[in-house]
């Protein structure tokens, strides 16, 4: 089925991404002393950290997956969709390099 292995490859290539470097903004933020404005507050902060996981096995994944094979999504309409979410990430990841 070819939207199946659209998704099949999307999750591979979203897998194989190098994210060194990838940040995204701490939980909480905690000030010894009142910063004069949010650019001190956020140079004041500790480093970010990134929290990246795999979407294999993820349920959402999964659930997408059986409902495709089951015919309860057009296969056309959810191929042309991962295809064009394919491209994105690719293009966004080229991007980074």
């Amino acid at each position: 089925m070819d939207a199946v292995k659209a998704l099949d490859e999307l999750i591979e290539q979203l897998d194989g991404a190098d994210v060194d470097g990838a940040e995204v903004a701490p939980e909480s933020v905690a000030e010894s002393k009142p910063a004069a404005d949010a650019i001190d507050r956020v140079l004041e902060s500790q480093p970010r950290t990134t929290n990246v996981r795999s979407l294999k096995g993820d349920p959402a994944i999964e659930a997408f997956r059986r409902e495709l094979v089951d015919g309860l999504i057009r296969v056309d309409t959810a191929g042309q969709l991962l295809r064009l979410v394919s491209q994105v990430v690719g293009a966004v990841l080229a991007g980074r390099g």
